[in-house]
């Protein structure tokens, strides 16, 4: 896996061709632009962080335990995946080492899955690589630029939240 200060950034990437903005009266339109503007964006940031070591799956379940345990069945629903694929994921994570299980105290059916010292050093770093690639990016910007996109941050972090 890759250094948490190692950032993987494609210098010689086509630049792609400035693009006329959707008319934001036409709301189907602005949609449909945002939609692919974030979903390029997103693709993005999981390449820039990808390793050998570490797949987009487990980022996003390493991400969810990052704060607090949960069952697998609580990690299926959050990541919008069957039980039996979440089952194989945590079983990589396993082992990995980034992971561990534990009965629960409350309910000794239930197994909780929480993340090791390895497991959030692992998510911090390919958390990192992601930042720094935007953040090198950003930096490319003009002031005008960034504070339009804190906005756009803040009011796509509201209509996600509803």
């Amino acid at each position: 896996m890759a250094r948490p200060d190692q950032v993987n950034v494609t210098n010689n990437a086509p630049k792609p061709a400035p693009t006329t903005p959707a008319d934001p009266s036409d709301t189907g339109d602005l949609a449909a632009e945002l939609r692919v503007a974030v979903m390029k964006t997103s693709r993005r940031l999981r390449l820039e962080s990808s390793s050998e070591s570490l797949t987009p799956a487990q980022y996003s379940v390493l991400a969810a335990l990052r704060n607090e345990q949960h069952t697998i069945g609580e990690l299926a629903a959050r990541e919008q995946v069957a039980a039996p694929s979440m089952t194989r994921i945590v079983k990589s994570l396993l082992e990995a080492g980034l992971v561990t299980r534990t009965a629960s105290e409350h309910d000794g059916r239930q197994v909780l899955i929480a993340p090791t010292a390895a497991g959030r050093d692992a998510y911090r770093g390919a958390r990192s690589q992601r930042t720094a690639w935007l953040a090198t990016r950003l930096e490319t910007l003009g002031a005008k630029d960034r504070a339009t996109l804190a906005r756009a941050a803040a009011l796509l972090q509201e209509m996600s939240a509803k």
